[in-house]
C-alpha cells in the first residue's frame, strides 16, 4: 500500500552512487525510510541540488522490479531549503571547468 508513505518528508541519506532516502512526516513505514534514485528527482532541482534535511514532496509508486515502494517527482518544498543561520545556501557543488583546469595545472 503506497498511501502509508504519505506524500510529504526528510531527506535523511544521500549516497553518491545516485540514490537516497527519504522519512516520511508520518515516520518510517515497517521500520524503513523511503529510497529514491537520482532520475526520480524533479526537473525542477536535479538530485547533486539535494540536501540531507532538505524538506520534499514526492510521489509514491510501486517498484516492481524492486518490489517495494519508491519516490518519484521528489521536489524541494518552497524552492531552495534555508540552511543552518537561516541564510539560503548555494546550492552547487560543481566548480566550473576552468577552474578544475586551471588545478590540474
Amino acid at each position: 500500500n503506497t498511501s502509508a508513505w504519505g506524500t510529504t518528508g526528510v531527506i535523511v541519506d544521500l549516497k553518491n552512487a545516485g540514490f537516497g532516502f527519504i522519512r516520511p512526516n508520518s515516520g518510517k513505514v515497517e521500520d524503513k525510510d523511503l529510497y529514491f534514485h537520482c532520475s526520480g528527482a524533479h526537473v525542477s532541482n536535479p538530485f547533486d541540488e539535494l540536501r540531507i534535511d532538505d524538506q520534499v514532496s514526492y510521489e509514491v509508486v510501486w517498484d516492481d522490479r524492486m518490489n517495494k515502494a519508491t519516490a518519484r517527482n521528489v521536489r524541494i518544498e518552497g524552492g531552495a531549503a534555508i540552511r543552518k543561520g537561516g541564510r539560503r545556501e548555494s546550492r552547487s557543488r560543481s566548480r566550473s571547468r576552468s577552474e578544475s583546469r586551471r588545478r590540474r595545472r
